[in-house]
């Protein structure tokens, strides 16, 4: 009889190291989460993506992108200029 105690306390143990474990993991994976979603961290994300869109897989500026978002620019500010004289 003495093996079923042992077996019980045994499995009691054994499942209380797996919560506590599973709690670890868990806060773990909170701060993680947090971290990667701080406004700081969104910023660096957002910013990588759009050095991403400008540069192309060497580090080299691409061009034509860079051209069309300063066309889209310069027309914008020619339609408040033109908007303003009227």
């Amino acid at each position: 009889m003495s093996d079923v105690g042992t077996s019980t306390t045994h499995s009691l143990v054994d499942l209380q190291a797996q919560v506590v474990a599973a709690r670890e993991e868990l806060v773990s994976s909170l701060s993680a989460l947090k971290n990667e979603t701080s406004p700081g961290a969104l910023a660096q994300r957002g910013l990588g993506a759009i050095k991403g869109w400008f540069t192309d897989e060497y580090g080299g500026v691409r061009p034509e992108r860079v051209a069309i978002v300063s066309a889209v620019v310069v027309g914008v500010m020619a339609i408040k200029v033109l908007r303003r004289r009227r």
